[in-house]
């Protein structure tokens, strides 16, 4: 199986945080079908290890996605909406979307009042969840189908080839970088690394870090890299965001400078071209939340740039993927010997 058809089925896989059962199943699948050990644990994250001997190396992406619920079931059928995690209203109204009912999934169309038809305040202003209705067509035969609470997620379209080796679909956060995983460990089945390298498909990153609170606390590994998104914006938005076809080397507060380090002169060996980002903490990834854990883990963090966040329309780079996949089997590979035990070592 390719990357291309690894994220196709990841992204088709429904997986709102919190209710990651599909894309659970899907991992596990992938994982299964390179015929190593793989398993899930009881907060929900899956896991495949590669190796057995050397460092326990713990890769970890986010597999859940942003998402909605229903809120209310009008009698005229019409749905209303809230959401679970990360989604903005005002990118909804013309969507394809999808309800997850007890009955199987339900195509629905998210609507609201169009400019045509708004009068006094309601002309002109961007949509909020209290103007969206999710419109299944059924009328009020949808009271009998679409109960409060089911999930609503987008609307899984095929992956959308773009020039220039583009990709654009829903939930490449965080499922294109957990593709790229998933093809790093098919290679290192076939020509293994000096260490036990652990994917771990992750839960909850998108609200309450649970896979990344657990995961580690089981595992305690030597070392962990967290890999997630971050943003990419047009070329005269250049403020918090990095070109799209570029990997980002996280240098927050919270991160091992040894693991910093490490990442970097992997980079340089496998001939990557990387720009390093900076925060405070680095929240709003796994490793915010990998890094205190079992007594301290040396934690570090790859992002590659993504454009539209949490739409149905994300665009990812293939280079960037690839260079992704290029730094961390440096990386691992880099971690024969001892010299790795002194490059974690806190430098008094």
């Amino acid at each position: 199986m390719d990357r291309l058809e690894r994220i196709r089925r990841l992204s088709a896989a429904p997986g709102v945080t919190g209710l990651e059962e599909g894309v659970a199943a899907e991992v596990l699948r992938q994982l299964q079908g390179l015929g190593i050990r793989a398993w899930q644990d009881k907060a929900g994250s899956v896991f495949g290890q590669v190796g057995e001997e050397g460092p326990l190396v713990l890769l970890m992406a986010h597999m859940d996605e942003i998402g909605m619920a229903i809120q209310a079931v009008e009698e005229n059928g019409m749905a209303r909406l809230w959401k679970v995690a990360g989604v903005d209203p005002r990118v909804l109204a013309g969507s394809r979307l999808l309800i997850h009912t007890k009955d199987g999934p339900l195509p629905a169309v998210a609507g609201a009042l169009p400019p045509h038809l708004q009068r006094g305040e309601e002309a002109p202003r961007a949509y909020a969840w209290e103007d969206l209705l999710l419109d299944t067509g059924l009328g009020p035969a949808a009271k009998e189908r679409v109960q409060v609470g089911d999930v609503v997620t987008l609307y899984p379209h095929a992956p959308l080839a773009l020039l220039d080796g583009r990709l654009s679909c829903k939930t490449l956060d965080d499922r294109g970088p957990l593709g790229a995983l998933l093809d790093l460990l098919a290679r290192l089945c076939q020509n293994p690394a000096p260490c036990r390298a652990v994917l771990c498909a992750s839960v909850q990153e998108e609200k309450t870090g649970a896979g990344g609170l657990t995961a580690p606390r089981q595992l305690r590994p030597d070392v962990a890299i967290a890999v997630d998104v971050c943003h990419s914006g047009p070329p005269e938005t250049e403020f918090r965001t990095h070109p799209l076809d570029t990997i980002v080397i996280n240098r927050s507060l919270c991160l091992h400078p040894g693991v910093v380090n490490l990442l970097e002169t992997a980079a340089k060996k496998a001939g990557v071209e990387y720009e390093l980002g900076a925060g405070m903490t680095a929240s709003g990834t796994d490793a915010f939340h990998i890094a205190p854990q079992a007594g301290g883990i040396a934690t570090g963090l790859l992002e590659v740039p993504l454009r539209y966040m949490h739409t149905s329309a994300e665009v990812i780079s293939a280079r960037a993927l690839d260079d992704l996949e290029k730094v961390l089997e440096a990386f691992l590979r880099g971690l024969a010997g001892e010299s790795w035990k002194e490059a974690l070592c806190w430098k008094d």
